[in-house]
């Protein structure tokens, strides 16, 4: 049987694997699915409709599927999906999705999400991504794999941040974030280039890392727009799988994307 403190709460609907650990006073309340090797630390609350993979950690004070912040939102059954083994610190917020922005919040595996970051509504959060104290999504922002979400930063609705994308600290985005880039600044927000020490230290080759400062350069030249730009990239480099990521990124994107030429 799952380790429940006495003064725990939980709901008759969860459903809590073998070895779940609850701490004092967390409450759990409706259909929250918490998979083996899950730690629920002290004082957090656990609101469903919400599937919780294996693995995961919540250190204390958290608040996990709460339901959206949207005036919209009329209590309609959405939902939260975390994949495997995060480690969500002190006083994380994450919230369910809205039926109009498709009904759920999904966070994927091995992610670090400090003390105060928040997940707002309908989010699509990729995998071993790392959120600094306070890091924060607006609702319908897309994260991808292995970004970093600097201290304090606040990411507008309906971004995205691309994978390994570096936000440095106190950003505020209100255009995408390239992937591979370090994003820094607040209104506006300016793009520095590849997160080159970043990148090797994920395993990016020489190789990878040089083709993505060609890129880098060829996306700043003033003389270019943008449109111009993404031609040559594609002309050039666009035989590297790193760079056609970013021109996939780029010509995808509703918003414009963060870019400082110059």
């Amino acid at each position: 049987m799952a380790r429940i403190h006495p003064t725990a709460v939980v709901d008759p609907r969860a459903e809590l694997a073998d070895d779940v650990e609850i701490g004092p006073y967390v409450v759990i309340t409706g259909e929250v699915q918490l998979a083996s090797g899950c730690v629920v630390g002290p004082f957090c609350r656990l609101e469903g409709p919400a599937v919780i993979a294996e693995g995961n950690r919540f250190t204390s004070h958290c608040s996990i599927g709460a339901p959206p912040q949207d005036l919209s939102y009329k209590g309609e059954p959405t939902r939260l999906e975390i994949g495997p083994g995060n480690w969500f610190r002190e006083h994380v917020t994450v919230h369910r999705g809205t039926v109009k922005g498709g009904g759920v919040t999904r966070i994927g595996g091995n992610g670090l999400f400090m003390v105060g970051a928040h997940v707002a509504h309908d989010c699509h959060v990729g995998n071993g991504v790392i959120f600094a104290n306070g890091g924060t999504l607006a609702g319908h922002v897309e994260v991808g794999d292995y970004a970093t979400i600097g201290a304090f930063s606040a990411v507008h609705q309906f971004c995205r941040v691309g994978p390994y994308a570096f936000l440095g600290g106190f950003t505020v985005a209100t255009k995408d974030c390239l992937p591979f880039m370090r994003t820094v600044g607040a209104r506006p927000a300016r793009c520095f280039g590849p997160n080159t020490v970043g990148l090797e230290r994920k395993g990016f080759a020489a190789e990878r890392r040089e083709a993505l400062k060609k890129a880098w350069r060829i996306l700043r030249n003033p003389k270019l727009t943008t449109t111009e730009a993404v031609i040559q990239l594609e002309a050039q480099l666009g035989h590297m799988g790193d760079v056609q990521l970013l021109i996939s990124f780029i010509r995808a994107s509703k918003r414009g994307v963060v870019l400082s030429r110059g």
